[in-house]
């Protein structure tokens, strides 16, 4: 299965199709470098690291007696 398949069917994300006009797009690049991709989120001031976990809860749940 292709991964544009993939992340419509996992994501609804259709990235064979333009969501203003619905037209045809084509992936012209990828970018698989580590440092280019820091690059690439470092400039427009967006985070290069996920942000850090936070600590396991207890699920919330009432329990009826």
């Amino acid at each position: 299965m292709r991964w544009a398949r993939l992340l419509k069917r996992v994501f609804d994300i259709d990235i064979e199709r333009c969501p203003r006009c619905g037209g045809e797009l084509k992936v012209i690049a990828a970018v698989e470098e580590p440092a280019v991709i820091g690059r690439n989120l470092t400039h427009p001031g967006l985070p290069v690291r996920a942000p850090p976990r936070e600590p396991a809860r207890l699920p919330s749940v009432s329990y009826k007696r």
